[in-house]
């Protein structure tokens, strides 16, 4: 059965996707600005939270995938939703100091009355009265469902209508004051380039490496950050002293581990060759399980030295090659200790080998590069090799598997 997941109610992409926009977009948005020690959290007192020069702007932000979105006017949901949640900060904040922005992929409405929102400073007293005239007919309309025992309308901007005429006029006023709108932003597929583009300061064949490494870093602090593991907030001379340890780095030829404390999602892809290589021995769920974990993490580290420089994928050739050497050993002696006529004697002596990778090659082998001290690169990468055939565990594995010798 095909099942849209785009159009299904129980599908939480959209709403990972808006929080992985926010994150995005904060580190664009705090690397643009001019002040070192500013500093920016995710889902604090708003979707992002900017502070610089000793003022805060509180940002919500509006992800849509759509080709086309809907554009923005004054009936839209998202402006609604958007003015409840700043009035109900207005209590805790002070609005002299903080202003607000409303960061939307969507276009502007023609002739929009929003359209002041762009400019700050600009006349707002014509929107003020369009704004407080919709709210009062949003009420309304609700109030009169509600009296003729009809479903209520206006479910997604009641409550920020009701908020809305709840604060005093001067709190209006001045609310509206602070508002920029900021329509047509980018989405969220462009902004990992826009980000490479900004480090203009590196050599350019550093970049694309450079800004995905710097999204890992980031979301690494952004989690830490709720977890209660750093600041709160994260400062832009972060970003910079990152940015300059990663490019040197880069600039290196050593090999930095960046995968041994990492785990695999949840559901991840391994080649079933791995698998049919664990099976020929009989291999535990355990040991499986090492395996397919060690494999993932080995081929996405390979996967990004390789990304990095060409000289440290020829380190990954050579060390292969070592690798190769030395599984050799191993597999010599499960072939002359196997019983070619008893099926158990092989099984045993092939699980021996695959033991070995697993638990004692790393050892015995030594690392690729004096900064790689975890044992998970020579067990994984001995599982990429099993995948493609270049090592195995049975004695018989290249026959049984249909390995060409």
């Amino acid at each position: 059965m095909n099942v849209n997941l785009a159009s299904s109610v129980h599908d939480a992409t959209a709403s990972a996707m808006g929080f992985r926009y926010q994150e995005r977009f904060a580190l664009l948005e705090l690397l643009d600005l001019k002040d070192e020690e500013a500093t920016v959290a995710i889902e604090a007192l708003d979707d992002v939270q900017l502070t610089a020069n000793g003022s805060d702007l509180l940002e919500q932000l509006k992800h849509s995938f759509a080709a086309q979105p809907k554009p923005i006017d004054i009936k839209s949901a998202n402006l609604w939703t958007t003015l409840r949640i700043w009035a109900e900060i207005l209590p805790v904040i002070d609005i002299s100091s903080t202003s607000f922005a409303l960061i939307t992929v969507a276009p502007l409405s023609q002739n929009s009355l929003l359209e002041c929102l762009q400019t700050m400073g600009s006349d707002r007293s014509g929107l003020l009265t369009a704004l407080v005239a919709e709210a009062e007919r949003v009420v309304e309309d609700v109030s009169a469902a509600e009296l003729a025992k009809k479903s209520k309308p206006h479910t997604k901007r009641s409550p920020g209508a009701k908020a809305f005429l709840s604060l005093a006029d001067k709190e209006k006023e001045g609310l509206l004051a602070k508002i920029v709108l900021r329509p047509d932003a980018p989405k969220i597929d462009a902004l990992e380039e826009m980000f490479a583009k900004r480090l203009d300061t590196y050599p350019v064949p550093q970049r694309e490496t450079l800004a995905r490494k710097i999204y890992e870093w980031w979301d690494r602090q952004v989690l830490l950050s709720f977890e209660g593991k750093r600041d709160r907030f994260i400062a832009r001379h972060e970003i910079l002293e990152q940015l300059s340890e990663t490019s040197a780095t880069l600039h290196t030829e050593t090999l930095m581990d960046s995968f041994s404390s990492k785990q695999p999602p949840p559901v991840f892809h391994t080649d079933e060759m791995l698998a049919k290589q664990c099976d020929l021995v009989d291999a535990k769920s355990a040991m499986l399980r090492r395996a397919r974990i060690s494999e993932w993490q080995a081929r996405n580290q390979r996967s990004a030295w390789s990304t990095e420089a060409p000289s440290k994928h020829s380190k990954i050739v050579a060390y292969d090659e070592k690798l190769v050497l030395e599984w050799e050993y191993q597999h010599e002696t499960a072939r002359e200790n196997g019983d070619i006529n008893d099926e158990a004697s092989l099984k045993s002596e092939g699980l021996n080998v695959l033991k070995w990778a697993l638990e004692d090659a790393a050892a015995e082998v030594g690392s690729i590069e004096s900064t790689i001290t975890s044992p998970f690169y020579v067990r994984g990468s001995y599982q990429v090799l099993s995948i493609q055939g270049r090592v195995g565990w049975h004695p018989e594995y290249i026959d049984r598997l249909g390995f060409k010798k």
